[in-house]
């Protein structure tokens, strides 16, 4: 860490900075929040980062104590990275950021990578719980053929890659469409009936989703 650049400051943010002020770095926190991933998982998923900028991310977080890494066992061996402990801590500061971006994002633009996990993972951010407390459902989501779970319980939302066990309803669509939908600028009869939308479940389960879960978010922000 003594070779890396740093502030030279004696602040527990510039400390902080010293470690996760650097382009991409939270960004991989970010993905790692949804589960261990492998390196080409996470080179993948950040399109536009340099192998060797990646590595020296990965290093950081690693000799900070964030990241480690873990052998999968047989029958499909494999290097991952998983946040620790400490590297969980850092969750409250990427939903804060989000927080702040939610006034800022608008539609996606046609040059913008748009990837189901980061809209499966900003659910975190967007749920309504002042005005859905009482709610406890699990939904299934594939989007761009992957599966999510988002799991409501005591206020709370999780979000995890897989396909959950007795969902309320499983909503099918791509992500762009998702978006829309979330938004309210494509009502899901409407959706649905396009075929830019499929639904395998309960009708009102999915209002309740797309109410409870509602953009823009831009209130949500002090």
């Amino acid at each position: 860490m003594a070779s890396k650049k740093r502030y030279a400051q004696y602040c527990s943010v510039a400390y902080a900075l010293d470690v996760l002020g650097e382009r991409w770095t939270l960004l991989v926190v970010r993905d790692l929040l949804m589960g261990p991933k492998r390196y080409t998982d996470l080179r993948e998923g950040l399109p536009g980062i340099a192998t060797d900028i990646l590595t020296a991310r990965l290093r950081t977080l690693e000799e900070a104590g964030f990241v480690r890494r873990r052998e999968l066992p047989r029958p499909a061996p494999a290097t991952v990275y998983e946040l620790t402990d400490g590297g969980q801590r850092l969750a409250p500061v990427v939903a804060a950021l989000g927080r702040v971006g939610l006034g800022l994002i608008g539609d996606p633009r046609p040059e913008e990578d748009v990837r189901a996990e980061r809209l499966v993972l900003a659910l975190r951010l967007t749920f309504r719980a002042e005005a859905f407390a009482d709610l406890a459902e699990t939904y299934a989501l594939n989007i761009d053929g992957e599966p999510f779970g988002v799991t409501v319980r005591g206020g709370a939302v999780d979000t995890a890659p897989g396909v959950p066990p007795s969902p309320a309803m499983t909503l099918t669509t791509d992500s762009r469409t998702f978006i829309a939908l979330l938004t309210h600028k494509a009502p899901p009869a409407e959706a649905l009936a396009a075929g830019d939308a499929e639904l395998d479940g309960d009708r009102a389960a999915l209002d309740r989703f797309l109410e409870a879960f509602r953009w823009p978010a831009r209130e949500l922000v002090a």
